[in-house]
């Protein structure tokens, strides 16, 4: 893999090249207004050298100031992008996507550019495909290709190999193969990657969309074209600066004209030619029309603003993003790993009739106890405890272990599988469920979970114990199978037909009793 990695590259589209300091500094100048500011800090330096006052320093004064103030404007924005583009790349590498691999016979988890063709991928269902890949496993799976083909409906996956007929036009998604970009919505499986980066479908749109000009498209100047994104401040701006130009200049030449017209002459020097005065009482004029300190005062204030921001913990790339965000009236934002810590924890359980509530937060399985909400003793030994825990265990597929960090060398918890699941596993090993707890139980059926049935389902062999585990619910005598399901509690429930009672006993579950767990669910979500 490593050996793939170094030959073939990451699996990752092409992006474009990051601007030099240089480069955003030149950027600033290319503005409507910038440009205007230039053209007469030129014009006034050039008409005062050409005319009477050649050799007086003070003549110059004008367009150095504006020289000075220009460079000092594009000075601040190039350097608060710059610092701003290095801080958003050091954080998208610390919530870089990653994907679970069979390596060396495990599953390990790695980061999706480190992904190479011959890649085993373990999917599930809300992952994302890291590349494309030919699929040997699929149990009830499902993909949503929107990405690629814009249909909104999900796709069946199969690892059948099926024959196209004679005449038959190939499949744009075939389907024994999942394609990068595209999301599992339903079901689990396994493929083996066999393009990645721009040799995938969803890479080679990309180089179709970015032209012969490649992932960074120029303009004339060699600088990245960015027409069509300015913001409403830099519109206004534009407009502002186009309706003073023009206007300056319509007002220049007539003067111009008027002036040559009335044979007007520079007092202080009468022998010189009305058409030069008037050049320069013309070029004199522009220069005081247009307004040169609204560049600097405008990113002043968005630097401010975006210096206020960086002490509230947010980067911002583009300075004029200040401006945009202030503008908007409504933000949607998914809260998962945004705004909480991406780590979801089981807080409080309720079974055999009774709340629990379960200490510690995150995935250390040492820190923190089951106990009763009402009174707070101890609980995590209670039957109906250990029953509940136990056989949510037998119908999850995520496990917890010890890792270590690769940077910091640092043991941590780490749950492998599905997010959702986690929770479960934790809380599991807090009552001391072992790690390898659910293969003393061998599955030998799994229907996975799906949007429609909103529930999955295992049959595990209970192997000729009556006692589910010490401490646990007594099953009649010659038991050889137990199917657990889990998922909606809405929709499981209807299915029930009893419930485990807080003495051990298997009692029947009235209405009432079914509406006491959603009264109970309704409680706990409104808490999330």
């Amino acid at each position: 893999a490593e050996e793939r990695l170094r030959t073939e590259g990451p699996n990752e589209l092409e992006k474009p090249p990051k601007p030099t300091l240089l480069m955003l500094f030149i950027m600033q100048l290319t503005g409507f207004v910038i440009v205007l500011l230039i053209v007469a800090a030129c014009a006034s330096i050039v008409v005062n050298a050409t005319g009477p006052k050649a050799g007086d320093p003070l003549a110059y004064t004008t367009g150095i100031a504006i020289f000075i103030i220009v460079l000092i404007n594009a000075g601040i924005a190039a350097w608060t992008e710059h610092k701003a583009g290095d801080a958003l790349e050091a954080l998208s590498k610390m919530t870089q996507a990653s994907i679970y691999v069979v390596r060396d016979g495990k599953e390990v988890k790695v980061d999706v550019p480190c992904v190479v063709r011959g890649d085993i991928v373990v999917l599930g269902t809300g992952d994302v495909v890291p590349a494309d890949m030919r699929m040997f496993e699929a149990d009830d799976i499902k993909v949503s290709e929107m990405a690629l083909t814009g249909e909104p409906d999900d796709v069946v996956k199969t690892w059948k190999i099926k024959a196209r007929k004679e005449g038959e036009p190939e499949k744009l998604t075939p389907a024994n193969c999942v394609f990068s970009g595209c999301s599992v919505t339903n079901g689990k499986g396994k493929g083996i990657v066999t393009d990645i980066g721009m040799q995938t479908r969803i890479g080679r749109i990309a180089q179709l969309i970015a032209g012969p000009g490649g992932a960074a498209k120029k303009t004339c100047f060699c600088l990245p074209d960015t027409s069509g994104s300015a913001t409403p401040l830099q519109q206004n701006l534009e407009k502002l600066g186009g309706r003073i130009g023009v206007l300056a200049i319509v007002v220049c030449v007539a003067i111009f004209i008027i002036g040559v017209a009335m044979d007007r002459t520079d007092p202080s020097n009468p022998d010189s030619p009305a058409w030069l005065y008037m050049i320069l009482i013309a070029v004199t004029l522009a220069v005081a029309a247009i307004p040169e300190g609204i560049p600097l005062c405008v990113t002043i204030s968005l630097s401010i603003g975006c210096s206020e921001m960086v002490t509230k913990n947010v980067l911002v790339r583009k300075l004029a993003a200040v401006e945009t965000l202030g503008s908007a009236s409504v933000i949607c934002s998914d809260k998962t790993g945004t705004l909480t810590e991406g780590k979801m924890t089981m807080v409080n359980m309720y079974t055999g009739g009774v709340g629990y509530d379960v200490g510690g937060k995150g995935f250390d399985p040492t820190v923190g106890t089951i106990s009763r909400t009402k009174g707070g003793q101890e609980a995590g030994q209670e039957l109906s405890v250990r029953t509940s825990l136990l056989t949510a265990i037998l119908c999850c597929n995520t496990t917890l272990s010890k890792v270590k960090d690769p940077e910091s060398g640092e043991e941590k918890w780490e749950p492998k599988g599905n997010s959702s699941e986690a929770p479960i596993v934790v809380a599991a090993r807090k009552v001391g469920f072992s790690e390898n707890i659910a293969q003393e139980y061998p599955r030998v059926l799994e229907i996975p979970f799906s949007s429609s049935r909103k529930m999955m389902l295992t049959v595990s062999d209970m192997g000729n114990r009556n006692e589910l585990c010490p401490n646990g619910y007594q099953f009649p005598s010659g038991t050889k199978y137990l199917t657990v399901c889990k998922g909606a509690p809405n929709f499981i429930i209807e299915y029930c037909s009893h419930q485990l009672a807080e003495d051990g006993s298997m009692q029947p579950m009235t209405q009432a009793d079914k509406d006491k767990v959603l009264e109970q669910v309704d409680e706990y979500s409104s808490k999330a």
